[in-house]
């Protein structure tokens, strides 16, 4: 276990940063200890893998830097928040209206069907998916104006 900073006992080894290769970096001059445990995350270990948060956050990035519906001025209208259950979705537009996204997820354990725009429905592409085993099956499984979100699942649809 890593020494507490600031009484942060809990959070400590989480709030440390990612750690590059420290070449030019004296160990008793870092803020935080870094973790030395032989399999602590790396840069360069989440550069190497394509399934790693580095690369999620580069096509984040990516993203938002090609859709002005993502933008710091883009509109933010709730489309579904059900009073049961944990599914919610939400649509970004673009100030111009020129684009227009449909962002949803469910972060529980079960399957949820939300009620979505019906522009998002059939015929949506999916720009980023998690929890699906392919893009396709998001098309697959959003019928008139309903999407079926499976457990711990995130879209980012554009309406067709």
């Amino acid at each position: 276990m890593l020494p507490a900073k600031e009484g942060g006992y809990v959070r400590t080894g989480s709030r440390t940063p990612m750690q590059w290769d420290a070449a030019a970096a004296s160990a008793e001059a870092l803020y935080l200890p870094v973790d030395s445990a032989a399999d602590a995350p790396t840069v360069a270990e989440s550069m190497a893998r394509p399934d790693s948060l580095w690369h999620w956050v580069q096509l984040m990035l990516k993203l938002r830097a090609e859709h002005p519906a993502l933008g710091s001025y883009a509109s933010f209208d709730v489309a579904a928040a059900p009073a049961d259950g944990r599914a919610f979705a939400y649509v970004r537009s673009a100030v111009d209206a020129a684009e227009s996204l449909l962002i949803a997820m469910n972060p529980g354990r079960d399957s949820e069907i939300i009620d979505v725009p019906e522009a998002y429905a059939v015929g949506a592409v999916p720009l980023v998916t998690f929890g699906w085993e392919s893009a396709a099956d998001v098309c697959a499984t959003a019928s008139g104006a309903t999407l079926l979100l499976p457990p711990q699942s995130f879209v980012i649809l554009k309406a067709a």
